[in-house]
């Protein structure tokens, strides 16, 4: 079962040291996911969709919307890269029980780690043609594609998770620790809003 630890707290800055531990099934398919991003991001026409989903306009008008992206060049695509970079190297460090992960989150990994939570949504979400929370949706559990959607809905339970941690912390003691059970995956209303319903990217099709 999934579970969120505080390991310790800084008495003096009440800066706080968690830990989240993953089963070996979710920590085997979170291994994955960053390659599945890095090779969205090597393929940009191929994945227009999905793209445009991790990199949404600054600009209604068309024009200044062009002249943007032109101007920061491939600098958005690079500090993604950047970004699943060091979440690779923090899996690598990560603590392994058996095929299970303890992943420590302190400091910046935290902000780190929900980044690249959020992205991971987005590319699901997008790839399935979400148009509202998932949580909203009426799921057939025997569709071919039921996997996504169930990670789908792991992940922004993991987000949600450490979120409301984080939120809480000055309440918590110094042994707390939660789990994240099945009713907690059911019932997760965390907003998917700002994804559009597009249509399946088949080069995506079946990889989550």
């Amino acid at each position: 079962m999934t579970s969120l630890k505080l390991v310790s707290r800084d008495d003096e800055t009440g800066a706080c040291h968690w830990r989240l531990h993953v089963p070996p099934l979710e920590a085997s398919i979170l291994d994955q996911l960053p390659q599945r991003l890095e090779d969205l991001l090597r393929s940009p026409q191929e994945n227009r969709r999905i793209i445009d989903r991790l990199f949404p306009r600054s600009y209604e008008d068309p024009e200044e919307e062009r002249e943007n992206r032109r101007l920061l060049g491939e600098s958005l695509f690079d500090a993604r890269k950047v970004m699943l970079g060091e979440v690779r190297a923090m899996l690598a460090a990560a603590k392994r029980e058996g095929e299970a992960l303890d992943l420590d989150l302190d400091g910046p990994h935290v902000d780190l780690w929900l980044r690249f939570l959020n992205d991971a949504r987005l590319v699901v979400a997008t790839d399935l043609g979400i148009e509202k929370n998932i949580g909203s949706s009426k799921v057939d559990w025997s569709h071919p594609r039921a996997p996504q959607y169930a990670l789908l809905e792991y992940l922004g339970a993991v987000e949600a998770l450490i979120l409301d941690a984080m939120a809480h912390a000055d309440g918590f003691d110094d042994r707390f620790e939660c789990d994240l059970d099945d009713d907690d995956i059911d019932d997760d209303d965390d907003d998917i809003d700002d994804v559009d319903g597009i249509e399946n990217d088949d080069s995506f099709d079946d990889e989550m």
